[in-house]
């Protein structure tokens, strides 16, 4: 993660995620998005509807929630008003293109595509559609770990949020209305971090995890892996 989260190197640069409901962002990636704040990342996040058939009792709160939760990790937003459980693939990928001509992303990051069998239908839809921009524009790709059910996501980048891990509960708890879910409580935010930690054989620590889809480097990064190594060597 360090090659990424540099702040000399990848100052200025953006991180666009794009994720069906508000909440969808912070739980997976929180942590995440906010070391990439605090290393000078512009970090935008997309959300494509208003959460208005959430199960909550509590309604037409969750875009002020979600700025609630963007001044924590250090995120913008931009909200549409799609309509849940009924919005298109085309939908989301025009949706996609406007963002990324505007913001210019160096990185999107969205939802791990996973089957109505386990997940959330506009999750899929999501998955679908920014899979297909991101291939089409070449744009680097990140998966986020779904919630509950974990079947079919398969993580190849781990990211230690040990040192924001406040930020994080912090920014999950900015979404009240959402409370009363079972996967929204601090104790499942925790255990999950520390099964991502339990993951990579590490005793303490709390971690997120995504699937790179796509991805590409150019000379530099090989010539800073080089001279990283070359630093160790004289080290030892």
């Amino acid at each position: 993660m360090n090659t990424y989260l540099d702040s000399n190197k990848f100052a200025q640069q953006t991180v666009l995620t794009i994720y069906a409901h508000a909440d969808d962002e912070v739980l997976p990636a929180a942590g995440t998005l906010s070391l990439m704040s605090k290393t000078g990342w512009n970090v935008r996040c997309l959300i494509l509807t208003d959460g208005s058939l959430s199960s909550s009792d509590i309604k037409g709160t969750r875009h002020q929630e979600a700025e609630a939760a963007g001044k924590i990790i250090g995120a913008t937003y931009e909200f549409y008003a799609l309509e849940e459980c009924n919005f298109s693939t085309q939908t989301v990928i025009k949706v996609a293109e406007e963002a990324i001509k505007r913001w210019q992303p160096n990185l999107i990051i969205t939802h791990a595509p996973q089957s109505e069998k386990y997940g959330h239908r506009d999750h899929e839809v999501c998955a679908i559609a920014i899979s297909n921009v991101a291939t089409r524009k070449n744009i680097p790709l990140w998966y986020s770990a779904p919630p509950v059910f974990l079947r079919g996501f398969e993580p190849n980048f781990f990211v230690d949020i040990t040192s924001v891990i406040e930020e994080k509960i912090a920014a999950i708890g900015c979404y009240e209305s959402e409370m009363s879910k079972a996967f929204m409580q601090l104790d499942a935010i925790l255990v999950l971090s520390r099964f991502w930690a339990r993951e990579l054989g590490q005793k303490d620590g709390y971690f997120e995890a995504f699937e790179i889809a796509r991805q590409w480097v150019d000379a530099s990064f090989f010539a800073a892996m080089a001279n990283s190594n070359k630093q160790v060597l004289t080290q030892e």
